[in-house]
């Protein structure tokens, strides 16, 4: 595939939530998940890929453009990380993301079948791990 089709961003979106599921899943309050400064950090980092994905999808006319406020966490991440409420934090992972992902998981049902297979087969040569557990999760929801 020369150009990133829109069912990449979908699975950028759904993979990012899955790694944020992983990495928050141990901790039961925002200043635990805080200081585990690993687990904090590459939450951040997927916070910004959904932000990414999203605009993209915004912009395709795939997502309604009420989910900018997504777009610009992602911006407040980049350009003021260092004023980020971890509370806040917290509240996005347990009470908007879920949300989200019941959005970008009917995206993903109702995406082209052939381009999903490829893009999670380009996917696949990636990831390793758990990434690919999900990834092979994934495939066996597509529907022929």
């Amino acid at each position: 595939m020369s150009k990133r089709v829109i069912e990449f961003y979908i699975v950028d979106i759904l993979l990012a939530i899955d790694k944020i599921e992983r990495y928050s899943k141990n901790h039961t309050n925002a200043i635990d998940f805080y200081y585990d400064e690993l687990s904090f950090d590459a939450t951040m980092r997927e916070l910004q890929i959904i932000g990414e994905a999203t605009k993209k999808l915004i912009n395709s006319n795939i997502l309604s453009n009420n989910y900018r406020v997504i777009v610009d966490f992602r911006n407040l991440i980049v350009h003021e990380y260092f004023g980020i409420d971890s509370d806040e934090i917290w509240d996005i992972l347990k009470n908007e993301l879920p949300k989200f992902k019941e959005i970008v998981n009917t995206l993903f049902l109702n995406a082209n079948k052939k381009l999903l297979k490829e893009v999670l087969e380009a996917n696949s040569l990636d990831l390793k791990n758990r990434s690919l557990e999900f990834i092979l999760e994934l495939k066996k929801r597509i529907k022929d």
